[in-house]
């Protein structure tokens, strides 16, 4: 991955340390979109992007976020103004074990700079679903 993209991804995981909805959603074109658990979303706007970065941005504050790190997987040139980047995302969590996952980002090259054109979220709503599933067998403490 070329020094341009690590750093985009630099910046955009620094918002997600800081828990700033409104710095991650900066890393966003207008419009964007996400595809998680066969869902697709499309957000036309800005504010519609960081409501949603707001809202996962207090999840994560909720369930004791402490940071999060990724690696390069794949990485595709599409000529001069798209990329697509597969990373895995590693959560560090206050009370849980680590989360790991993949996420694939469609880049395009704006006169701002690099923005996401589309999040693929292909594995996060797994371990979602999966803690949800524990939480509900398992009886809460005292």
């Amino acid at each position: 991955m070329p020094p341009e993209i690590h750093n985009f991804f630099d910046s955009y995981r620094d918002a997600f340390n800081l828990l700033s909805g409104a710095r991650v959603a900066a890393h966003y074109a207008e419009p964007s979109a996400i595809a998680q658990g066969g869902v697709f979303t499309l957000w036309s706007t800005r504010r519609e992007v960081e409501a949603n970065m707001n809202d996962l941005c207090e999840q994560y504050t909720a369930r004791g976020f402490v940071g999060t790190s990724y690696r390069p997987r794949q990485f595709i040139v599409q000529g001069d103004g798209y990329v697509v980047a597969d990373l895995l995302w590693r959560i560090e969590w206050r009370d849980e074990a680590p989360w790991e996952f993949g996420t694939t980002y469609n880049l395009v090259r704006s006169p701002q700079g690099w923005r996401v054109l589309l999040c693929t979220a292909y594995q996060e709503d797994q371990l979602q679903a999966a803690r949800a599933a524990r939480a509900a067998v398992t009886p809460e403490r005292p």
